[in-house]
């Protein structure tokens, strides 16, 4: 059995690095079509707002991951099994 408080960090499914390029592709994606809608492209601004949605909550996802690692390091939460 692995020992989920030593994943190699490029094996970790949502590591730093991984995170913060997903945010921008959302962010870039967003504006994208934030500028296609003010050029008059139908439900522009609407697919920009669902897009900042889902940014928003891959960062409440990205919170929960590190709040999670905080405890589990001070021996506040037990490891679970799935």
């Amino acid at each position: 059995m692995t020992d989920i408080t030593n994943i190699p960090t490029e094996q970790f499914p949502l590591s730093y690095y991984r995170y913060n390029r997903l945010m921008d592709e959302l962010r870039d994606a967003a504006r994208g079509f934030e500028r296609l809608g003010v050029a008059g492209w139908p439900g522009g601004k609407n697919l920009d707002r669902r897009l900042m949605t889902i940014r928003s909550d891959l960062q409440g996802v990205w919170e929960t991951i590190q709040e999670t690692e905080r405890q589990m390091s001070s021996g506040n939460i037990p490891k679970s099994d799935g």
